[in-house]
């Protein structure tokens, strides 16, 4: 019987501690996800912000200061920036200059506008060239011909004293002859004075065709010049290096992983827990099955060695604790005061099943004695 007893108590006190004292594990909670995500979020926003404040680089050069300062925040609390240029003195004088430059620039060019429109309002006279006429060169021509009369005329007088003196008679076929060679040569001399002249002509007409165009171009070309003049550009600053911007620690990804390594972890321990249970109850059920004799209880109630107490009369302070991998409640309990004395009893916190349950489920496991008390054989559980 000690054997037994022993073997009871055993199984007990092993299935009382893994239960936790008679109390299931509870699942673990699951990671607070929203809330992970939400200061993931606040750690980038102030990872952003601190990298803006790095990249406001203030910087002081010998043509002037470029300095930032923070001035107020936005409506979303992100903080705003002002960037304020100072130039040099020298500098500054230049830009006062320049500016000075292109505010008389563009009041002459003003002027210059106003003096190209009254030029287009006048249109292009032709009449102010010289005229062409019939004969364009003809006032060029009389005046090479009276240059030459003269001396066609002393040439004319020459000749016929010549012919004079050498007896040739007018009228005669010498004279004659002389004559028109003379008149020939007169002529050659017209018409080179008239060419010259209408050569003349021509250049003249060109000369003045230009002197209009260039009334004409002249306003254009201030213009033009005023606007396209280059201008006293300021200095510009150094392009600062940007500095990187580092995320904020990523406490969704690790929420989540915690979650997932709690949960493995529970289900691992409820399934050591489970393996462990039933490891425990078949041990119990082949020491308790195993045969030693026939007895009786102190109050007659047992005819059979090796079984369990697990009518539900027998027990009292019944407490479930936790559900075996059959599906069976475990409960923690004590046995009535008529059987604690017995050595496969005993007092004190005991687990086990209860048999009106088991007999609703594994009928083959429940044997109802001869005195009406059901037991049950913790062997033939699944």
């Amino acid at each position: 019987m000690s054997f037994v007893g022993n073997a009871i108590s055993s199984v007990g006190n092993a299935v009382g501690g893994l239960l936790g004292g008679g109390k299931q594990s509870a699942p673990p909670p699951a990671p607070d996800y929203t809330g992970a995500a939400q200061a993931t979020a606040q750690y980038n926003k102030e990872a952003a912000r601190e990298a803006a404040a790095a990249n406001r680089i203030n910087q002081v050069t010998p043509y002037g200061n470029l300095t930032y300062t923070q001035a107020g925040e936005d409506a979303y609390g992100n903080p705003m920036w002002t960037a304020t240029q100072t130039l040099s003195p020298a500098q500054q004088q230049i830009l006062d200059l320049s500016n000075k430059l292109s505010i008389g620039t563009g009041e002459l060019g003003g002027t210059a506008l106003k003096y190209v429109g009254q030029q287009l309002d006048k249109p292009f006279d032709l009449n102010q060239l010289p005229s062409l006429g019939i004969n364009p060169s003809e006032t060029y021509t009389d005046a090479y011909l009276r240059r030459l009369a003269p001396s066609m005329q002393q040439g004319r007088d020459r000749l016929e004293q010549q012919l004079a003196n050498q007896g040739i008679q007018i009228g005669s076929e010498a004279y004659d002859r002389a004559i028109r060679n003379f008149e020939q040569k007169q002529n050659d001399l017209m018409l080179g004075a008239t060419t010259q002249g209408f050569d003349v002509g021509q250049r003249a007409r060109a000369a003045r065709f230009g002197e209009l165009a260039y009334q004409r171009n002249e306003p254009l070309n201030v213009l033009s010049a005023l606007r396209s003049g280059s201008q006293v550009t300021p200095p510009s600053f150094i392009n600062a290096p940007m500095q990187a911007t580092t995320a904020g620690p990523d406490l969704l990804s690790a929420a989540q992983a915690q979650g997932q390594y709690n949960l493995g972890g529970y289900n691992a321990n409820l399934a050591n827990q489970s393996a462990m249970t039933g490891g425990l109850f078949n041990l119990a059920g082949a020491a308790l099955m195993s045969p030693t004799g026939t007895f009786t209880g102190p109050t007659g109630l047992f005819s059979k060695a090796g079984s369990l107490f697990s009518d539900i009369r027998l027990k009292e302070n019944i407490k479930p604790v936790g559900v075996m991998p059959n599906g069976l409640t475990l409960y923690s309990f004590e046995y009535v005061d008529e059987i604690k004395s017995h050595p496969l009893a005993g007092d004190g916190v005991h687990v086990g099943v209860m048999a009106q349950e088991v007999e609703q489920v594994f009928p083959y496991a429940v044997t109802t004695l001869d005195d009406g008390y059901k037991v049950v054989n913790y062997g033939l559980l699944p």
